[in-house]
């Protein structure tokens, strides 16, 4: 029963520091949003054989992976604090 206690304990930690950081994880997902933004038109302007294509193709989703990260955090502290 202790090991789950300090599992738990140890979580709990986690959850704490990660909330601690709310800011800089809002500035992360403002910045993850901008760029996913700035990112979107060029998958429909560019020729779908170039490696411009590729390269935005890659940026959107490590943009969209940011963004769902980040955000995932912000929702997880905002429902912590009610």
């Amino acid at each position: 029963m202790s090991e789950q206690a300090d599992e738990q304990t140890g979580r709990e930690a986690a959850a704490e520091a990660l909330c601690e950081e709310k800011r800089k994880v809002l500035g992360v997902f403002t910045i993850a949003v901008v760029f996913l933004l700035i990112q979107l038109p060029y998958l429909v302007v560019t020729d779908a054989d170039s490696s411009l294509f590729v390269v935005s193709v890659l940026n959107v989703v490590g943009s969209g992976a940011f963004v769902l990260l980040s955000g995932s955090v912000l929702w997880f502290c905002r429902q912590r604090a009610v």
